[in-house]
């Protein structure tokens, strides 16, 4: 046995391990050439990040007949921000080249994924935010893919960026985040931005990304989810649209446990902000938190 296919029996058996015993053969080639008619329902969880995704996991594992992932392997942070680039740079209008290139670059990323959710029946749901541009591909590649939008106060998201050092001089992991593109007015003042400008710039961004896309895909493909109103109700609202079945008791012995506590950095709540604070992230989020009845 060679070292190649020593190496492949191993990325088998760690599919198997994460998805379980496969129910049927296929290659992904098959899959694929089928326009991916017999996959199982995929869901996507598009965010900011650092908005419940994690809370999400916890409650979604409990069902057996979908697997969930956070962050497979490519994660496709860099990837993520280089289909940003292009659809913002082509106003969203991609030429087929391009297009078709973004797409091979998240199927080759996901190729076994897919292959074993195909294979075992099981669901894949992916709340991982880097693939958030990839949403408009991702719809055209699955048409019976669903959506999830999960959002937050953007004071809730910008306390937490500045926690963990977003946008901050020598933060190798900004490399995967997005900022704005050339010939734009953010582009030329980003230099000068303070810190909770740019993650403030993040929220707004981001979430007026996939507010564009829930237009382009409609309501039947997409769902609203606010996390700040975490509660039984619209918890049942999201998993009924996903068809997703969790018992009631399941779900409210979740609410109010909190998930992925964050313990390294210091900094206030939204409503301990200066009044200087909050009036920068007054100007750059004001219009989307009133969409969203936030009050800043």
């Amino acid at each position: 046995m060679t070292l190649m296919q020593k190496i492949n029996d191993l990325e088998e058996l760690l599919f198997i391990k994460r998805f379980g015993l496969p129910k049927r053969k296929a290659t992904f080639l098959e899959i694929r050439n089928n326009n991916f008619k017999n996959l199982p329902a995929p869901v996507f969880f598009l965010s900011t990040g650092r908005t419940g995704t994690n809370w999400f996991i916890s409650l979604l594992k409990t069902n057996k007949e979908i697997k969930v992932f956070h962050e497979p392997k490519p994660n496709l942070g860099l990837q993520g921000v280089l289909a940003y680039n292009y659809l913002k740079q082509f106003d969203y209008k991609l030429n087929q080249d391009i297009k078709k290139l973004l797409i091979e670059i998240f199927l080759v990323s996901r190729e076994q994924y897919l292959r074993y959710s195909y294979k075992t029946q099981k669901r894949y749901v992916e709340t991982n935010n880097q693939i958030t541009f990839f949403a408009p591909l991702i719809a055209e590649l699955f048409p019976n893919a669903k959506f999830v939008h999960l959002y937050r106060h953007p004071g809730d998201f910008v306390r937490s960026a500045m926690r963990r050092n977003f946008y901050i001089d020598g933060n190798i992991l900004d490399i995967k985040r997005i900022s704005p593109i050339e010939n734009t007015s953010e582009y030329s003042n980003w230099k000068k931005f303070s810190q909770i400008q740019k993650q403030s710039w993040l929220w707004n961004e981001t979430n007026n990304f996939i507010e564009k896309f829930k237009k382009h895909v409609g309501i039947n493909r997409c769902f609203s989810f606010n996390f700040n109103r975490l509660n039984l109700e619209n918890v049942v609202d999201v998993l009924k649209f996903l068809n997703i079945d969790i018992p009631k008791k399941k779900i409210i012995s979740k609410i109010g446990k909190k998930t992925n506590i964050q313990d390294s950095g210091n900094f206030p709540l939204y409503e301990n902000w200066k009044d200087s604070d909050k009036q920068q992230l007054r100007e750059i989020c004001g219009y989307l938190s009133k969409k969203y009845s936030y009050s800043l």
